[in-house]
């Protein structure tokens, strides 16, 4: 009878990552090998070449699975290079927000996340094609959020806290609304906008829910637009985001779509899974069904 081969995993660490800072998680993964029985290898990232390093290893090493540490830019890096594989891709949380991984229902608690991500099995997750040139996996947005994602890369405060100092900030600056054209589902409208959210998934890692709607592996995603209102109608926002009546907001209005374009009036600034990409103008928008395996809580 054929021995069954050890399955084969492929770490990728972020060492610079808000939580992958202390911890020797380097023998936790040693111990769960030996007693799970799976062979490993472990890619460091620098910063340097990275996405070019984990597409070589992913052909020369073949895992059946790959679990990325670190925040949602890690995990997009990682999960970009997975478009159209058979292998899955676990997350293990070590960001600031770790907003895919609260959508996934991933536990922060490494131990608990290494559990998950080596026992479990692949469901499909979309994505969303970005110009041709990026991939969302998460939530994008232009407006308020990616401001506050901006100021928040440059401050020494990480975490919910220094997200929290930064949005109170944004609350208190001179409001910023534009104006901007979609064409979505053969119709097109001209509309004004504080924030225009591109979701695949639900929830920020705050716990908003921006888009209760949203399913990482229907088809399709939304887009979801917070029109000019009152100053006193942020703490509206603010219960609606967490009790996930977002949606149903007078200012708030919701988009379902396989393709859309976006031409904003001014450039603004543009984030992909909390990463700042920079300034944009238009936005062309193609969901990519099926496009990984990802492992879910």
């Amino acid at each position: 009878m054929k021995k069954k081969s050890k399955q084969k995993i492929l770490f990728v660490i972020n060492p610079k990552s808000g939580n992958n800072r202390k911890g020797d998680y380097e023998t936790q993964i040693l111990d769960f090998a030996k007693t799970e029985g799976f062979e490993y290898k472990i890619y460091k990232t620098t910063g340097e070449n990275d996405s070019k390093d984990i597409r070589e290893l992913l052909n020369i090493y073949r895992p059946d699975k790959v679990i990325a540490f670190g925040g949602d830019g890690t995990f997009n890096m990682v999960a970009v290079e997975m478009i159209g594989k058979k292998a899955a891709l676990g997350i293990i949380p070590g960001g600031s927000a770790n907003g895919l991984a609260f959508n996934l229902d991933i536990p922060t608690r490494f131990s608990d996340a290494l559990e998950i991500s080596i026992k479990g099995r692949g469901v499909p997750m979309d994505v969303i094609r970005v110009n041709d040139k990026y991939y969302c996996f998460h939530l994008s947005d232009v407006g308020i959020n990616a401001r506050i994602v901006k100021r928040f890369e440059k401050e020494d405060t990480r975490g919910m806290i220094g997200y929290g100092k930064q949005l109170f900030k944004e609350l208190f600056s001179p409001k910023s609304f534009f104006s901007y054209n979609i064409e979505t589902g053969g119709r097109k409208k001209r509309l004004k906008a504080e924030m225009i959210v591109i979701a695949n998934a639900q929830s920020y890692g705050t716990g908003v829910k921006i888009n209760p709607a949203g399913n990482i592996s229907d088809g399709k995603f939304e887009i979801v637009t917070i029109k000019p209102y009152p100053w006193w109608f942020v703490f509206n926002f603010i219960f609606a985001g967490f009790t996930g009546n977002l949606h149903r907001m007078e200012y708030v209005k919701v988009y379902r779509s396989e393709k859309a374009k976006i031409t904003l009036d001014k450039t603004q600034d543009f984030q992909i899974d909390g990463e700042v990409i920079g300034k944009v103008k238009n936005l062309k928008l193609e969901i990519i069904p099926n496009a990984i395996q990802v492992i879910r809580g």
